[in-house]
């Protein structure tokens, strides 16, 4: 109750500061199966909440969740900055899975925006997990969105995102509406 409390307070809040909503669909994927998401966050050119969630009818109701919540700490050029990030994954589908998937990840990275394209790469450490991985890539994370070409007068984006996170390889189709 108090982690849910606690996140909706941070979710209101975020809006108040926010310029863009997004909502859309996002593909989540998994050790050998493939979810469907609702897609919701909040963005600004120097912060970003991103979060998917889904459920599981497994023998018990359960939820995949990833959040991502990240900010610029240094702008380098108009085209460039260092961001700083957690992201929250809750994908362990069952009980008899393989491996926990419901870690917290510290990352940081390069974000790179163009005209229609936005490329963020980076390393992170996950944070609540056991026994850590040798393999670079359970460390890695690489994010690309690229926005549609809006028809004239329309104001909102629609933005196609890929998302390579800790091993995971997510797919996102969204809007992007200005809060005016």
């Amino acid at each position: 109750m108090k982690k849910t409390l606690l996140f909706l307070f941070l979710l209101f809040s975020l809006i108040i500061f926010s310029v863009n909503f997004d909502i859309g669909m996002s593909i989540l994927t998994g050790e050998n199966n493939w979810n469907m998401a609702l897609k919701l966050g909040l963005e600004e050119s120097n912060f970003e909440f991103s979060s998917d969630v889904t459920y599981v009818s497994t023998p018990s109701f359960d939820f995949l969740t990833v959040i991502d919540i990240s900010t610029s700490i240094l702008k380098i050029n108009n085209n460039s900055n260092i961001d700083f990030g957690i992201a929250w994954f809750n994908d362990r589908i069952t009980k008899e899975a393989t491996q926990n998937r419901s870690i917290f990840l510290m990352y940081s990275g390069l974000r790179f925006n163009l005209e229609n394209l936005a490329l963020k790469a980076g390393f992170g450490y996950p944070l609540s997990q056991k026994e850590y991985s040798t393999n670079l890539v359970d460390y890695m994370f690489f994010k690309i969105t690229y926005i549609v070409p809006p028809p004239e007068d329309f104001i909102d984006d629609l933005k196609i995102q890929f998302r390579f996170l800790n091993g995971r390889k997510d797919f996102s189709l969204f809007f992007s509406e200005p809060i005016k």
